[in-house]
């Protein structure tokens, strides 16, 4: 075990005690809860008629008394309760902080982090592209009936700069497309032995619209032309319609995930840290007093038992 500071043992020792406390004031709960149901199976009609009328007998009386005690316990768990909320947080915090000393990794896997909050620029440059590529595409696939010549079978020189248009606009689409999916895979490998290992981000599916648009060219036939149009047209605005709106919810989640898994690391650091506690600093004769001072310096009030067999 890595060395801890004064502060984080401390309040590792006060987790320790409060974990104590909860879990012999649970006991002493369900304890009770039993021997009340155990007493009011055997409480007989005239003994409940007694009760009501203010002459308990013997069993109406150990009854109510049983469940006296009971209320006395369940506020002192409240109380516990309460105290273990206030302090849970900076025993976490402190936790992730020696964490963040101890395990490169985990840093290592936090600094990941950066590749999320840029990813709403990737995410609006790809859907530039997508809508630069189709409105190309849309001028090209209007341009080629214009002028065509049917005895040549040859578009219109206006036609065929349009196409190069289309198909410089595919080029950088693809271009980003691939950059989206480089960046993805290298924050894949930079996690990969991380903590956050399995928050990873999305990759877009690759489509040859450059190919697709290319082969335009090769068409002389301008309704067969004008079908393959529709086709790569209908392929891009999927693309665009789910695409982008997948890709940002997939950040999202993988942005949760990422969030998830360093917390989960650091909660399961502390379960060790906990268990060494244990282990080493807890003693139990001094849980009374330790959970009555904390109940004292956090609520100003304790109703903790201020004895009890451990």
């Amino acid at each position: 075990m890595a060395e801890i500071s004064y502060e984080l043992k401390q309040q590792l020792i006060n987790d320790a005690h409060l974990r104590v406390a909860h879990s012999v004031l649970k006991e002493s709960l369900n304890d009770l809860q039993t021997r009340i149901e155990a007493l009011e199976k055997t409480q007989s009609s005239v003994d409940k008629l007694m009760a009501a009328a203010g002459r308990p007998r013997e069993i109406s009386a150990t009854i109510k008394t049983t469940r006296a005690e009971l209320e006395k316990v369940e506020a002192s768990l409240a109380t516990l309760d309460r105290v273990v909320e206030r302090l849970l947080p900076s025993l976490i915090e402190r936790t992730e902080t020696h964490v963040r000393e101890e395990c490169p990794e985990f840093v290592k896997g936090l600094a990941t982090g950066n590749d999320f909050t840029d990813w709403s620029r990737s995410i609006e440059r790809f859907q530039r592209k997508i809508d630069a590529y189709l409105q190309a595409l849309g001028s090209a696939r209007n341009m080629v009936t214009s002028g065509y010549d049917p005895k040549e079978k040859k578009i219109s020189l206006k036609a065929e700069d349009s196409l190069s248009a289309a198909i410089l606009a595919a080029s950088e689409l693809e271009a980003e497309t691939a950059f989206v999916n480089k960046v993805a895979d290298a924050h894949q490998a930079a996690v990969a032995d991380t903590p956050q290992a399995k928050a990873v981000l999305p990759r877009v599916p690759v489509a040859r619209f450059r190919e697709w648009t290319e082969r335009l060219r090769q068409i002389t036939d301008i309704p067969a032309m004008q079908t393959e149009f529709t086709r790569i047209i209908s392929m891009c605005e999927m693309l665009q319609s789910t695409g982008a709106l997948a890709l940002d919810e997939a950040v999202k989640r993988a942005t949760q995930e990422h969030s998830e898994l360093s917390r989960g690391f650091v909660m399961e650091y502390l379960g060790r840290l906990r268990d060494y506690a244990d282990e080493h600093w807890l003693n139990i004769e001094e849980t009374p007093s330790r959970v009555q001072k904390l109940e004292h310096d956090v609520l100003g009030m304790s109703n903790f038992p201020w004895v009890f067999e451990a």
